[in-house]
């Protein structure tokens, strides 16, 4: 997989059921984290590990026509009640495009993700919000999508001891009808789950862990406020000449608003057909990321730069093995970009394929839809 393609190395466990949000939003720490699963992915029996959170072949249905844009607040300030809904329930994901924003988040929360597309559980959006905490002091909310006719899971427990359901109670009117709050064993911390109906049988769930002692007061205030629509995800660069045969599957684009801020946004291909399973989609893939790039020459900060050649006048690190390749070009007007091939590309493809890329005007300055 892709060297900078997730901000964290926890999101491969904690997306699993579309309910557990990344723990820590780190992109330099992704880019060495992708490094070690691709290794693993090259090897027999590891197919699943390869991508956590890459989704399939997706399209929107054309009935998916939003009224409006979506709005974003300033994080920490209260907003209005919004539509707590689509138009119609996603039957298909399509990975470019923002189903739901946050409109409201509790203060603190600094680190945010958004996916699109098949997550481990099955195809779905995925909306995070963290502290960048891995301690007991550790708050995040999660918003999941589901597709229609797809039943929420329970969640995934660090113990990995099954979380068994218990009661549920009522919450409040959301998206013109009922909600209800579920409650499972084995929570960690303080933990509210709130689902609803965000269009006729389709599901959508805030999860809200360890905000504060009323957690689903927390869980409502973020339910009312998210914004839906369709429109298109911004991303810092585009990529011509991707072979025609390959398909993309996923596009995640994370960023973390403390100092230095950093962000990365990626796009996934695969030669899969939307109909195999998702392992096999997720089994061999060409992947493209664009990072805010930073300096760092302390060998021993997981964030160093780590150059073993030059490549068009920029520092740049190149390797590979068994026909897969990695190229990651540093300090392109002020951004990292990194090609990864699972040896869909001919020999020296991902050299080839880094011309194709355009960057934005002054990609150092470009932030992510996410940020308020």
């Amino acid at each position: 997989m892709l060297d900078e393609r997730q901000m964290g190395d926890l999101m491969l466990a904690e997306i699993e059921s579309a309910e557990r949000p990344s723990a820590v939003l780190d992109v330099d720490r992704a880019m060495t984290t992708a490094r070690r699963q691709r290794r693993l992915t090259q090897g027999a029996g590891a197919v699943l590990l390869a991508a956590a959170l890459t989704v399939g072949g997706l399209t929107v249905p054309d009935l998916l026509t939003p009224d409006r844009a979506p709005e974003t607040a300033p994080i920490g300030a209260a907003t209005g009640e919004g539509q707590t809904g689509l138009p119609a329930a996603l039957t298909t994901v399509d990975p470019q495009r923002v189903y739901a924003r946050f409109g409201w988040l509790p203060n603190g929360l600094r680190n945010l993700s958004y996916q699109a597309g098949l997550l481990l559980s099955g195809p779905g959006v995925y909306l995070g919000a963290s502290n960048g905490r891995t301690d007991d002091q550790r708050q995040f909310v999660a918003v999941s999508l589901l597709p229609k006719g797809v039943q929420p899971s329970a969640p995934q427990r660090d113990s990995a001891e099954p979380a068994l359901a218990g009661d549920t109670d009522a919450g409040p009117e959301l998206n013109g009808g009922a909600s209800s709050f579920a409650s499972y064993s084995g929570a960690e911390a303080p933990e509210a789950i709130l689902r609803w109906r965000y269009a006729p049988d389709g599901w959508a769930q805030v999860r809200v862990v360890g905000t504060g002692p009323d957690v689903r007061g927390t869980a409502a205030q973020v339910a009312r406020s998210l914004r839906f629509g369709t429109d298109t995800v911004p991303m810092p660069a585009t990529v011509a000449g991707v072979p025609a045969n390959l398909r993309m599957i996923t596009l995640d684009v994370n960023e973390s608003l403390d100092e230095p801020r950093s962000w990365y946004a990626g796009w996934t291909w695969t030669p899969e057909p939307a109909t195999a399973e998702p392992r096999w989609q997720r089994a061999r893939t060409l992947t493209v990321g664009v990072s805010r790039y930073r300096n760092v020459t302390d060998p021993t900060d997981k964030a160093y730069v780590n150059p073993n050649t030059t490549f068009d006048g920029h520092p740049a690190r190149f390797g590979g093995e068994n026909g897969n390749e990695s190229l990651t070009v540093y300090d392109v007007d002020g951004a990292t970009v990194t090609i990864d091939d699972s040896a869909l590309l001919p020999a020296g493809g991902t050299r080839a394929l880094f011309p194709a890329i355009t960057l934005v005007d002054e990609p150092a300055a470009w932030h992510t839809h996410l940020r308020p």
